[in-house]
């Protein structure tokens, strides 16, 4: 029976690997129109605009917070921080709605999105799961020369997004990476082995994996969640916003109708690259994770009836109840590991019957769980 488990099981990790990525380019045509219709030439487009004098100030300020923002970015080699430093743009609506303003929105946004697709490669990278890098598609089409020229006395280049590339050794997603790559080399020594010799028990599999999934869900992959909660969070917020600032402008009778139409193509282009983002980020951040985790505990239940004279019902019970643990992780799984863990978790079922099972679950409900408060922050796909 084990066999055919991890069989399954193996020909399920192969498809989770192929899981396809999609890279639109809604982003860069937008950006191409800002740039045609703005002269290309940003700053010189400011200072012959015909807008009076109070509303250049304001462009100015807001340029040279901008810049600022992507000299912090620049400077960090971390993903989240990169992120939050982005969520700092947020001029109030007080002055004309205009190219100018809608170039800044556009590009702190996309200095957010090009982080945030940072988050995903290094995911993919570190794990071997890609060859090429976002950052190498967009670091000539994606600069921002406007901040060479307004700060070109502190002679630096900014917004340099190669950075992004490379993440702190101490950054989240560098260590949950690290115990992800833990995870993935445990399962191919598995394969290896059983492959040679598959009359190996689960006793092995069970030692295999104990040394990297501990009784208890690892801090780091807690630590990488509650940052994706976050994630979740600033997108909402920022995309909330958006929807103020269109229907703001769109009852001012002196707004710019071609900066209102490239604001709302914003608006829609982050809503759609947000969906395939945060799907490639729930697929390493929960089904890859949750389908080692499901054959870890199948595996003790395994082991604990393959006994000669008795089954262990305690190493049974305790196999079931860190099982059922996983029911908060269902809504965010893709299709293929939900029917995995619901298999499995069927397994037991029909070993304890419907009552036991059922009090199982209720007794790992109870039992201390610091990841409740993790998934009462996040937003199902």
């Amino acid at each position: 029976m084990i066999q055919n488990r991890l069989h399954c099981l193996f020909l399920l990790v192969i498809l989770l690997l192929i899981h396809p990525v999609i890279m639109a380019d809604d982003w860069k045509d937008l950006h191409n129109d800002l740039d045609k219709d703005l002269d290309k030439d940003f700053l010189e487009y400011v200072d012959k605009a015909k807008i009076d004098e109070a509303t250049k100030k304001k462009h100015t300020e807001l340029t040279e917070r901008l810049c600022k923002i992507h000299e912090q970015g620049a400077k960090s080699n971390k993903v989240f921080e990169i992120m939050r430093y982005y969520d700092q743009f947020d001029p109030e609506p007080d002055i004309k709605l205009d190219l100018v303003l809608t170039k800044l929105w556009f590009d702190a946004l996309k200095g957010w999105y090009i982080s945030s697709k940072m988050l995903s490669d290094n995911l993919k990278l570190s794990l071997n799961d890609a060859s090429w890098n976002f950052a190498d598609e967009l670091s000539n089409s994606y600069s921002i020369f406007y901040c060479d020229g307004l700060l070109k006395k502190l002679e630096k280049k900014y917004f340099n997004i190669l950075n992004f590339r490379l993440l702190d050794k101490h950054d989240l997603i560098t260590k949950y990476v690290s115990w992800l790559k833990k995870l993935e080399d445990t399962n191919k020594d598995l394969i290896n082995a059983y492959n040679i010799d598959f009359s190996k028990d689960s006793g092995a599999v069970v030692y295999a994996y104990s040394n990297v999934l501990p009784n208890i869900f690892p801090d780091v992959w807690l630590n990488s969640l509650m940052e994706y909660a976050d994630f979740q969070k600033k997108f909402n917020k920022t995309q909330k916003k958006l929807e103020q600032l269109i229907t703001f402008y769109n009852n001012k009778k002196n707004s710019d109708p071609k900066a209102l139409e490239y604001l709302r193509k914003l608006k829609n282009i982050r809503m759609s690259e947000h969906r395939k983002q945060d799907d490639t980020l729930r697929y390493y951040l929960f089904s890859r994770p949750v389908v080692y985790y499901t054959n870890y505990r199948y595996s003790q239940y395994s082991e604990a009836t393959s006994l000669v004279w008795f089954d262990d019902k305690d190493a049974m019970h305790n196999a079931a109840i860190q099982l059922s643990k996983l029911t908060p992780f269902i809504p965010y799984l893709d299709e293929d590991t939900v029917k995995y863990v619901m298999k499995t978790q069927r397994i037991f079922k029909d070993k304890f019957g419907e009552k036991e099972y059922t009090d199982i679950v209720t007794e790992s409900k109870l039992l201390p769980n610091n990841w409740a408060n993790v998934f009462k922050k996040l937003t199902p796909p």
